[in-house]
């Protein structure tokens, strides 16, 4: 079969939209049980704030990779897709939106702010959806879950209610992480620690009934109202005649205790510390061993009660500002310095985090820890990627705290409770619903011993950021530990996080952010997808930069024209002739490069080196199939094959769709329908039923008889390169470096553009003024030419080949004009004209020369 009018570029605007429709009528991604092996994935599911961002693209592109693949291998895929309600960070987005029309969440209510919320979700989960077909995902959309479906909200009230029955939720008054933006509690894990320059506020509190005074050091000075004693370690010399006395507090004047503990640390500041137990959990643990009184001076929102006197009302910021104002004038406040401090914010409104008293839910931790740490460091029934991720699990389970999980929020699960009033409404941690995503997803709490959920839990892999380790993945095994009693996956796959030229994570605040839908229409989903995939190593966080889209471009291009030159092959009528002998040798070739190929990924897969697995294709079909095999094939049977070397062609390269199809799955599709049909068992609708190549054996002779010659190839076209000189050569092998066939002789005539192959017994190296010398493999194969200039600067980058491909085409079209003039044509002579249409021909030559250098250099590099 024989194609005349196929496109230029694959039309990936035209096509890839039609392609995913096709997938969905014939319902190739859905899944259900039976007696094939499973291969499960559950998608992290991205939050409803917004379209996807270059996060969610690494993380569903990788796990995107390893369903097609696990489908091509025959296994059962099921890879459930899902939206998260993500509490706070929608909530915050919801807020924004009605701040815009100058309506506050208060002044809306509960049942109005709940609806609008769902509206909201209706819109952007229609977005996210798109999206995620657009770059390709291949999920089961019949099994897409949302975390606030009914059926799930039923299994969270059920494990909450059972937490409380058995012991491990308590409630209590006490000390939290408050975000005054959200109004909210948030967990340790929500705050973003920062180092800021700080200022360090030396301030004077007069002893009682006496002239002197003691200074005590703050970072906060708006919190003397709240503050209960002051302290000092009792082994401090300089204190000691302080201790059991009272000092009183500047502005408020009010007297309090000085009192002596251990804990505090007589080389920081000055050594003694002003102790405010409500807004501080360290002075907390002092007040309570010393029997302070507990002043909440900070509300909710962010700023002074009334215990803050003439403060009242005003902000953090303002208030600390009046205050040091007032500390200078009544001459109490000594000195300020300045020095680098961890400062925590919330991750979600990127507020700075207070410590206040609230009433919280919490989660007994200590029982969870204990199964867990034994499932990961015992038992090894989870495999982690990298391993390095082990350590951190086990430093996490160190230092673990009890987890707040309550909320007070509006939008997300109820706790279930009686509330009076909507400013009662509490809801639970949007990563409390989350750690049981796993198991409700097949609503497993409902149908725990069904065959289904049997069938499809434990799950195969999770494909996550490491910054989720402790938010959700420690939690979800600790879930599944504890109510289906056994472990959610069987491996765990951690990429980076995507960073900047500069190393700095991706953000919308810090304006780093890439433009998805645009870049998206821009290149199409398999470009964007190969960009991305080049950034899967689990070791590094990916640096993201647009430079590598060309690169990304050029290889779907490559397969494009490969696929073109290949259905322009004729089938011919004859089955023997001279170049049967030939075609055999690189067809064999070839095809053990390919079996090399499939086994070195196969195990690179096993153990998720995604990256380096495109990179390796990338490679093989580059230099070998396309830089070796195919100019071979064009160039010795001008494209007539008889049936057996056109079979074995078809069938190669479509293995090669096969093996890149997971990566880049709409132009593989493509060409796949496209392709001839006269090969045995091709199934013709869809790649997506094709079979993963198997393992089979490699003639390791061949290889390096092929070696010699590739690495011939190799130098030829460097030496081209560097003299900048492209007419036939000579070269001279020694006996003991060169195998003596016609195939290897007749390759490297071809590819190497060699005139003469001269076999000698022995080489005797020599040097003239009019001689130059390229010398390979270790002195014993060598080019002569005489007179010849080396490039001073030899091309060596792809920006430089553009540069003289550029050169070069100005250049042609300058001759070519001057060619087509008549007034020119009519005057030259005869001789001048001829130079000039040589230079035409010359400039050709080069043109497609360096075009050559440009596509081999083009490919990811490894």
């Amino acid at each position: 079969m024989i194609y005349t009018k196929l496109e230029k570029e694959y039309n990936y605007k035209k096509n890839d939209t039609i392609i995913y429709k096709k997938w969905e009528t014939n319902k190739d991604f859905s899944s259900f049980p039976d007696k094939r092996l499973s291969y499960v994935i559950i998608m992290p599911p991205p939050n409803i704030t917004g379209d996807i961002h270059i996060g969610h693209l690494l993380n569903n592109t990788i796990q995107d990779v390893l369903v097609r693949k696990a489908r091509l291998e025959g296994f059962n895929t099921c890879w459930v897709p899902g939206l998260d309600h993500a509490s706070i960070a929608t909530e915050i987005k919801l807020i924004n939106e009605l701040k815009k029309k100058g309506v506050s969440k208060q002044k809306l209510g509960f049942k109005n702010f709940v609806k609008l919320a769902n509206k909201w979700k209706i819109k952007y989960s229609k977005h996210i959806i798109k999206q995620l077909k657009q770059i390709g995902c291949s999920c089961d959309w019949q099994r897409f879950k949302f975390s606030m479906d009914d059926e799930i909200s039923k299994s969270v009230n059920q494990i909450f209610i059972k937490l409380a029955n058995d012991g491990f939720l308590y409630r209590k008054y006490g000390i939290v992480n408050w975000d005054s933006t959200t109004h909210t509690a948030i967990s340790n894990e929500e705050i973003l620690y920062k180092t800021c320059r700080v200022q360090l506020y030396y301030i004077k509190y007069q002893i009682k009934d006496d002239t002197e005074y003691i200074i005590a050091a703050t970072k906060r000075p708006e919190t003397i109202f709240a503050a209960a004693a002051l302290c000092v370690n009792p082994k401090d010399k300089r204190y000691v005649k302080f201790i059991k006395k009272k000092a009183i507090v500047p502005i408020s004047l009010k007297v309090i205790p000085i009192l002596a503990d251990n804990y505090i640390d007589k080389k920081f500041g000055t050594g003694c510390v002003k102790i405010t137990p409500a807004h501080d959990f360290n002075d907390k643990l002092i007040a309570e061993k010393h029997k302070l009184e507990f002043i909440k001076l900070i509300d909710k929102n962010g700023t002074l009660n009334e215990y803050g006197l003439n403060f009242s009302g005003e902000t953090i910021k303002v208030a600390r500002k009046n205050v040091i104002y007032c500390l200078k004038k009544s001459n109490t406040l000594l000195k300020v310095e300045e020095y680098p401090s961890q400062i925590g914010f919330s991750e979600r409104s990127n507020t700075e985090v207070e410590q206040l008293l609230s009433t919280q839910w919490f989660i007994k931790m200590n029982l969870f820890a204990k199964k867990a740490l034994n499932n990961i460091h015992k038992n090894d029934c989870i495999k982690l990627y990298p391993q390095s991720i082990k350590k951190k699990i086990k430093d996490w389970f160190v230092n673990l705290k009890d987890w707040n999980i309550s909320r007070q929020l509006w939008w997300g699960h109820r706790i279930p409770k009686f509330y009076k009033k909507d400013s009662d409404i509490e809801v639970l941690d949007t990563w409390f619903s989350a750690c049981i995503w796993p198991v409700v997803v097949f609503n497993g709490l409902e149908k725990r011993n069904t065959y289904e959920f049997q069938y499809y839990y434990p799950t195969t892999v999770l494909v996550t950021g490491k910054d989720l380790l402790f938010f959700w993945v420690i939690r979800m095994i600790l879930a599944g530990l504890f109510f289906i009693k056994k472990q959610p996956f069987k491996n765990i796959y951690f990429h980076g996080l995507v960073k900047d030229k500069n190393m700095l994570k991706m953000s919308k605040s810090l304006g780093n952010y890439p433009n998805l839908k645009k870049i998206l229409n821009e290149y199409g989903a398999d470009t964007v997808r190969s960009v991305i995939l080049r950034m899967a190593h689990f070791d590094t966080d990916p640096v993201f930069d647009k430079k590598f889209f060309l690169k990304a471009h050029n290889i779907k291009n490559k397969l494009w024209n490969a696929f073109k030159v290949i259905a322009k092959f004729k089938l011919q009528t004859r089955k023997k002739g001279n170049d049967v002998e030939f075609n055999n040798y690189i067809f064999v070739w070839i095809e053990n490069k390919f079996n090399i190929l499939i086994i070195l990924i196969n195990k690179l897969f096993e153990r998720f080196k995604i990256s380096k697995v495109f990179i390796l294709i990338n490679n093989f079909f580059k230099k070998h199939f396309c830089s070796i095999f195919l100019e071979l094939i064009k160039k010795t049977n001008l494209y007539v094959l008889n049936y057996f070397f056109i079979t074995k062609l078809y069938n190669l390269f479509r293995n090669i769709l096969i093996m890149y199809h997971p990566f880049i799955p709409f132009i593989t599709e493509y060409i796949w329908t496209l392709f001839p049909t006269n090969s045995t068992n091709f199934k013709k609708s869809s790649i997506i039923h094709a079979n993963w190549p198997a393992n089979k054996k490699i003639n390791i002779a061949l290889l390096k008889e092929f070696k010699l010659i590739y690495n011939i190839i190799l130098q030829i076209r460097k030496f081209r390169l560097v003299y900048n000189f492209y007419k036939q050569i000579t070269i001279y092998i020694s006996k003991t470096n060169y195998i003596n066939k016609k195939q290897i002789k007749a390759i490297l005539l071809v590819l190497g553009n060699i005139k003469t192959i001269r076999v000698v017994e022995k080489i005797t190296v020599y040097y003239t003024k009019n001689t130059n010398y390229m010398f390979f493999s270790d002195n014993e194969i060598y080019i002569i030419k005489t007179n010849l200039k080396k490039l001073t600067k030899p091309i060596n980058s792809s920006d430089k080949i553009k540069s003289k491909i550029s050169y070069y085409k100005i250049f042609l079209k300058k001759i070519t004009s001057k060619l087509k003039n008549e007034n020119f044509l009519k005057n030259v002579p005869e001789k001048i004209l001829k130079l000039e249409k040589q230079k035409r021909i010359d400039c050709i030559n080069k043109i497609k020369f360096f075009n050559k250098i440009f596509d081999e250099m083009c490919g990811f590099k490894k």
